[in-house]
């Protein structure tokens, strides 16, 4: 019977371990936090605040970049003009929504009259980290025109790029290996090349030095008795 209740608490505490190590897999899974969407706020009156642009979807599984295209008001397209005909910054607040909820807010510039310039058509950057958190916006246009307040539409098309971190490149192990190993034979080889052809580089030397050695020899045969 101890040993029965022995067994079954044994058996209790594996489940438990088990229970555990699955719950600390699923959390490990699930505390990606994706991003959701973009919202984006414009400064139309220079140091009046922001007033919302558009609210842009984000699906980060995809991997692909996004264009979204959103429709501004009359009284909002005069107020852009002016600010380019007065040489006025536009200035955007880039708030980032992640599907937990989580906010982060950028703030980012450009010249009012590059926004007319290119008929709306603007390119917001959105640098990642590894975990696909953003952690900088840049904005940009599509055109670098200044010299024209004449627009035609009222449509903001606006291209999200993501950006995430380059992979480092892998060294090239074999190759190396293979590089070290030729260079290796090639010292061998030269040794052993250099070891055979000592004669053939001295025999000069070597054989008036025999000659001699002989003639000596032979003109002496008190010194060989």
């Amino acid at each position: 019977m101890l040993k029965q209740k022995n067994f079954n608490k044994m058996h209790y505490k594996l489940i438990c371990l088990f229970c555990s190590v699955l719950s600390g897999i699923y959390c490990s899974d699930t505390s990606y936090d994706s991003i959701s969407d973009v919202y984006l706020e414009h400064e139309l009156i220079p140091n009046a605040g922001f007033t919302k642009r558009s609210s842009i979807l984000v699906n980060l599984e995809s991997r692909n970049d996004v264009v979204s295209t959103t429709t501004i008001n009359d009284s909002d397209i005069q107020l852009l003009k002016q600010l380019a005909s007065k040489n006025e910054l536009y200035r955007l607040k880039v708030t980032v929504r992640t599907l937990s909820g989580k906010e982060t807010r950028f703030l980012t510039f450009t010249r009012a009259c590059l926004i007319v310039g290119s008929k709306l058509n603007d390119i917001l950057t959105l640098h990642l980290d590894h975990l696909d958190s953003p952690f900088a916006v840049n904005l940009a246009t599509t055109s670098n025109n200044c010299n024209s307040n004449e627009l035609d539409t009222s449509n903001f098309t606006t291209t999200v790029f993501f950006r995430r971190p380059e992979s480092s490149p892998v060294p090239d192990t074999a190759t190396y290996i293979q590089k070290m190993e030729r260079e290796r034979d090639a010292r061998e080889k030269g040794k052993s090349s250099n070891n055979k052809s000592m004669l053939g580089k001295y025999w000069m030397y070597i054989l008036p030095l025999v000659i001699f050695m002989m003639i000596a020899g032979a003109s002496n045969p008190e010194a060989r008795q």
